[in-house]
């Protein structure tokens, strides 16, 4: 927060006011899940569907606030996430999500798929960055080959101390901040041989394939 910019009236991370905020909407976050819970309970017929789905949207309205005030607070991100339908928006989170929407290919003719991914972060502070690191380091039992010393290590012990899909939880990290994802689905016949010796110099690429599904999001401007 600067006098430079006065329209930004965003809390800033870790401050009373941005916890204030990230309080009341888990309350709010709560009540409409209760809320939900006892709609879909007293419902008995198709004549209620009206108002399930209204107490849905209540929930997911509620569910993307306590998302956003969690990230304001912290920069991490909560248990679950929302994806919203392509609607643009500017709340600073913009996602889309889109199937392959040139000719359908027959799902009898899919015998592989390859996911690929891009997660783009922004180093705001190498050195808490390289201290989480050696922390994780020092708590695998050495089953993380140590020092930490730099940035790149200390990634590599970060991802590998949480275990299968540990590269996703970076964001967690303090001194790593999300910028933006894209996952890509890709019908694909060449997959990788179980030899790793074997595979191809650039094995992040896919030379041929359907694109059968992709999403993104983005968490800053």
């Amino acid at each position: 927060m600067t006098d430079e910019h006065p329209e930004n009236t965003e809390p800033d991370r870790w401050s009373d006011e941005a916890k204030d905020s990230f309080v009341r909407a888990a309350d709010a976050l709560s009540s409409a899940l209760r809320t939900h819970a006892v709609v879909v309970a007293a419902a008995g017929s198709d004549i209620d569907v009206a108002t399930i789905d209204a107490a849905k949207q209540a929930l997911a309205d509620a569910l993307e606030a306590y998302d956003e005030a969690q990230y304001d607070y912290s920069g991490t991100f909560p248990p679950f996430a929302i994806i919203e339908e392509d609607e643009g928006g500017d709340d600073g989170h913009d996602h889309d999500h889109a199937a392959h929407d040139g000719a359908p290919i027959d799902d009898q003719d899919v015998t592989g798929v390859t996911v690929l991914q891009r997660m783009d972060y922004r180093v705001t502070d190498p050195r808490a960055v390289i201290a989480a690191g050696a922390v994780a380091q020092r708590l695998s039992d050495g089953e993380i080959e140590g020092p930490v010393t730099g940035v790149g290590e200390a990634l590599y012990a970060l991802a590998h101390s949480h275990g299968l899909g540990g590269w996703s939880r970076l964001a967690e990290t303090s001194g790593i901040e999300p910028v933006a994802h894209v996952a890509l689905a890709v019908a694909n016949d060449g997959l990788l041989p179980s030899d790793p010796d074997e595979w191809p110099d650039d094995s992040l690429s896919v030379e041929e394939g359907e694109l059968l599904f992709q999403e993104g999001a983005t968490w800053v401007d």
